[in-house]
């Protein structure tokens, strides 16, 4: 019990200092915004059945996606700089503390995060454009994640190529929220919304087995082993988010086997029980991003 309450004390006074905290704030806004933008076009691409009228609908919300993002990516520069320097705003703007936060992985990650989002920005824009621009888009502001922090160890190739595919997913299910949302309108027609939701279910019975795969392939090998996952800060709070993980997953099952079905049945009530889902759903994806965000600023891997 003692070792229990000494790790929770230990793991709250490394994520309750200022710059901890500032840290993970903008990192968990890059999570935020970087996958709404992803997964919101892709969602366009995947499913175009949703109808143009939701994907215009969603369009103000998917260019505010784009443009947060870049914002939050260059503030994370900025904090990284007054974290370096512990000098508060003076150091966040000072030029050549930036300079040097951008010479590392960071900078990379920089670069990348926003040339992909320059070209989310175009896709959102640009109809003509939209595959190849989204295509790309994603795959760089994926990727971006790839070059900083748990991914760049080795086997790098292996490590960055999981979290891609790992964020690649979280996103496209992250960003069919807000449509599945609209779709499922009691004034909208509730067998379309039923058939759109029901073929997003068919690819997240696809895609969920290999998120799960990709990650815990990613934790076995930063880790390796489970001795890790029970003995050490890092481990505990990996187990926080696995476990928030889980309710997500329970959401999921819950809209698939339950809310979709009444849904196509046009049964009393479906719509506004699916759509109250959908809120909970997203308010656990952002609760797992906070965690994810606490886990890879304040907290390294264990050797």
């Amino acid at each position: 019990m003692e070792n229990v309450v000494s790790s929770w004390s230990t793991i709250a006074a490394t994520v309750l200092t200022p710059w901890a905290m500032v840290a993970s704030l903008s990192k968990f806004l890059i999570y935020i915004t970087s996958l709404m933008a992803i997964g919101l076009l892709l969602f366009r691409m995947a499913l175009p059945r949703a109808g143009d009228e939701i994907s215009n609908t969603l369009r103000p919300l998917a260019l505010a996606a784009v443009i947060l993002a870049a914002l939050a990516t260059v503030s994370r520069v900025l904090v990284q700089a007054g974290r370096l320097m512990d000098d508060g705003i003076a150091g966040m703007l000072d030029p050549e503390i930036i300079a040097i936060s951008l010479e590392g992985p960071l900078g990379q990650s920089t670069y990348v995060r926003l040339g992909g989002l320059l070209l989310l920005l175009i896709a959102v824009l640009a109809r003509p454009v939209r595959a190849p621009a989204t295509l790309f888009g994603v795959i760089m502001v994926a990727g971006s994640f790839a070059l900083t922090g748990h991914a760049t160890r080795e086997p790098q190739w292996l490590l960055g190529g999981l979290i891609t595919f790992h964020l690649l997913a979280v996103s496209y299910w992250f960003g069919a929220l807000p449509p599945l949302y609209l779709l499922a309108h009691p004034t909208k027609d509730a067998a379309h919304a039923a058939e759109v939701a029901d073929k997003f279910g068919k690819q997240a019975t696809i895609i969920v087995p290999m998120l799960i795969v990709a990650g815990v392939t990613f934790s076995w090998y930063i880790l390796g082993g489970l001795e890790k996952l029970f003995g050490t800060n890092y481990g505990i709070v990996l187990l926080v988010k696995l476990g928030i993980v889980s309710i997500v997953l329970l959401f999921a099952a819950l809209n698939k086997l339950k809310f979709v079905p009444d849904l196509a049945q046009s049964a009393p009530g479906a719509a506004l029980r699916f759509r109250r889902s959908l809120r909970w759903e997203g308010l656990v994806f952002m609760l797992v991003f906070a965690i994810t965000a606490i886990l890879t600023t304040s907290f390294t891997v264990p050797a």
